[in-house]
């Protein structure tokens, strides 16, 4: 039963490493109050993230099978937008690129360097800034471009590509109010060089955010955002692992523009429940300059 234990803990310890630090490179993916509603065509933007997430508890089925994980991860990331139109809608193609330093205590491994390197672009359908509403679907496209050692137990890189699909709508309730609900789905494709020469696959990771925001003065708005990721169950060479996700998230920030000439965003996150993996909380720090 003891040994029966290490080896769920020890399966637990590099899944949910995996699965945090790519969700530490997808920061700039992951969905801000606004983000929904498109710049100017001709616009040019740089975005650059600073992410730090850490975790004491690790979660198995609900349970905590440790309360020392000493889990941590800081990521610099770089994101560039320019905005556009494509065939009459606003569109704004878009590249991300993340470094990262990931230290994993309770596995006795760390790593650092460049993630998984990924790109798509919001397609706007319905961009009414008369009427405050705006509906775009955004596809990204994630690379195996990260560092990656199958006889490591912490990587960057995930060796597979992997796909989303993205949609969101955003409705101005009244001048300063606004409200938002961003759904997405994840495909996995497989990693055919895991641990011991196996294959890692994972089922699709669907993500349902909701957000409201609200005006405290010229370009300056406080707001709260609720996540719901359900889904990712991994198999090991076709023997499921049972790992299945279902965490809830909650987010609070501040966005402030300083003229037009940059926007400073700061955001504290804190996992609610975690049914599998790393029960993370962390602060996000936002630089938008146009250019």
């Amino acid at each position: 039963m003891i040994n029966y234990k290490k080896t769920i803990l020890s399966s637990a310890i590099l899944l949910g490493s995996l699965s945090v630090a790519q969700q530490a490179m997808a920061i700039a993916e992951t969905v801000h109050p606004r983000d929904y509603i498109p710049a100017p065509a001709g616009t040019n933007l740089s975005v650059t993230y600073l992410d730090h997430r850490s975790a004491d508890n690790m979660n198995v089925d609900g349970d905590t099978v440790s309360k020392n994980a000493g889990f941590e991860a800081n990521a610099m990331i770089q994101r560039f937008i320019h905005f556009t139109e494509f065939m009459g809608m606003p569109a704004d193609p878009q590249v991300i690129i993340p470094v990262v330093d990931l230290d994993v205590g309770i596995a006795g491994q760390e790593s650092q360097g460049v993630g998984d390197i990924f790109f798509g672009s919001t397609f706007w359908p319905l961009a009414d800034a008369e009427n405050k509403q705006w509906f775009g679907i955004t596809p990204f496209i994630y690379m195996p471009t990260g560092e990656y050692n199958s006889d490591k137990g912490v990587n960057l890189g995930a060796n597979r590509w992997s796909y989303v699909l993205q949609a969101g709508y955003t409705k101005g309730l009244t001048d300063g109010l606004f409200f938002e609900v961003v759904g997405e789905v994840e495909w996995y494709g497989d990693n055919d060089d895991y641990v011991g020469g196996t294959t890692l696959s994972k089922d699709e990771t669907y993500r349902f955010n909701t957000m409201l925001s609200y005006d405290v003065g010229p370009g300056r708005y406080v707001w709260g955002r609720y996540t719901k990721q359900v889904g990712g169950e991994e198999s090991v060479s076709g023997a499921s692992q049972d790992n299945e996700m279902d965490t809830d998230t909650m987010s609070l920030g501040y966005s402030h523009w300083v003229g037009q000439d940059f926007q400073l965003q700061a955001e504290y996150t804190r996992d609610l429940e975690v049914e599998n993996g790393f029960e993370t909380d962390g602060v996000t720090l936002r630089l938008v300059v146009p250019f």
